[in-house]
């Protein structure tokens, strides 16, 4: 298809006088600004021990990492022994940990506080 056929679709891009100097948001790599800009929020998903290895990894390296241990509920030794793990690595780093309900848990690397006073109605005291 040409550009002539999306374009009757679409329309074309129009060049306001005076907007020479901003950025066209399109034309911005996201992911390559984010890796180079410092600190990233990581989600991660701990089933086993090797897991807790890989979140120490990304404290380590400086992310915050949002930490989900619903698939260990249920075992009450291998989630004190994978959460203290994380501790330990948090503290290590001069971080914080902390738990978001039941089944989740933040860890932020040196510089990062948890605010641990809950905004708004959230019934997660």
């Amino acid at each position: 298809m040409s550009n002539g056929f999306l374009d009757s679709i679409f329309g074309t891009k129009t060049r306001y006088k005076g907007f020479e100097n901003y950025v066209d948001l399109e034309n911005i790599d996201y992911e390559q600004d984010v890796e180079d800009e410092g600190p990233s929020i990581k989600v991660a998903e701990v089933r086993e021990m090797e897991d807790a290895t890989l979140v120490k990894e990304q404290i380590y390296s400086g992310n915050i990492v949002v930490i989900d241990i619903s698939a260990i509920m249920n075992d009450e030794k291998m989630r004190e022994r994978i959460v203290t793990e994380i501790q330990y690595s948090t503290k290590d780093v001069g971080g914080d940990i902390a738990g978001i309900g039941e089944k989740m848990v933040i860890a932020t690397p040196a510089g990062v506080k948890i605010d641990r006073r809950i905004i708004g109605g959230g019934d997660f005291r």
